[in-house]
């Protein structure tokens, strides 16, 4: 029988790029947050040794490279086990947009096979997770919201606030490891002291890559400008872009600011904070 799951998106309420590791990646202080956007899979278990996929919506790879496979064979070689898979996945997120949709799409096809197959435990579970991306141990996390550091995958639970958020997905994709690569970093900066006693958005968010982005891409600044003007109480790129959202405490807002920005021809989603199943 197949299994219907849903993969939320992410954004990053704070992102701080710290300094870069001897190892070559970069040491971080994120926020992240999951959000009601959804991939939508469907995933049904069979004979070995077929593993099968069929994508729908945005375009991204349906062969041996798409990480919804990559986890599942990955998953395989961790514990011996042989199964067969069908998995149909109907991409909603956007892609290359700072919304973590394969990730999410990843960590869903773990928690699926950990919780039919109960092979792993979380300790190795997430350690498989990290390998096939830094921000799928958030998306194996059972909390809406939490604290990353090294390069995202220490995590903390931090708390939720009620929030509204209309996201705006521009036709630009920005690759992670171009941003990483052409962030100017010159000091190793200090994590921010953000109090988890109230809203980030009250004590002024964060990213690191906005310089760098908007320098490239100057419509994605106005993109923000235009979140403000619309009520937003906050604004910010999301992980590398492109995506940009704004942060709404009253529900009525956000929905006529997203009307608004549909009106105009902008790409723009509407959503909250996600509870996983289960998580908090």
């Amino acid at each position: 029988m197949a299994v219907k799951i849903k993969a939320p998106a992410k954004i990053n309420l704070a992102l701080r790029v710290l300094f870069r590791r001897e190892d070559g990646y970069h040491e971080l202080y994120t926020i992240f947050q999951k959000i009601t956007l959804f991939d939508h899979l469907m995933i049904e278990l069979t004979d070995p040794p077929f593993l099968k996929l069929e994508v729908s919506g945005e375009r991204v790879p349906a062969g041996e490279e798409n990480l919804c496979l990559r986890a599942a064979r990955k998953y395989q070689e961790r514990t011996g086990l042989h199964f067969g898979m069908n998995l149909r996945l109907q991409k909603n997120i956007p892609v290359g947009a700072g919304l973590g949709g394969g990730s999410s799409d990843a960590a869903a096809v773990l928690l699926f096979l950990e919780r039919r197959f109960r092979a792993l435990g979380d300790k190795e579970l997430f350690a498989l997770g990290r390998e096939l991306g830094a921000d799928v141990p958030f998306f194996l996390f059972p909390y809406s919201t939490a604290l990353g550091r090294g390069v995202g995958e220490k995590l903390s639970a931090w708390p939720t606030y009620p929030a509204w958020y209309v996201i705006l997905s521009p036709p630009v994709q920005i690759s992670t490891a171009w941003a990483y690569q052409n962030l100017r970093l010159t000091t190793p900066s200090e994590p921010p002291n953000y109090e988890p006693g109230q809203p980030l958005w009250k004590q002024g968010l964060v990213n690191d890559f906005e310089s760098l982005i908007f320098e490239l891409y100057p419509e994605l600044k106005r993109r923000k400008e235009a979140l403000i003007e619309k009520g937003a109480r906050a604004a910010l790129l999301s992980g590398s872009g492109a995506s940009i959202f704004g942060v709404f405490e009253d529900e009525a807002t956000a929905k006529e600011a997203f009307r608004a920005f549909c009106q105009e021809g902008e790409r723009a989603f509407l959503a909250t904070n996600y509870i996983p199943e289960g998580g908090s």
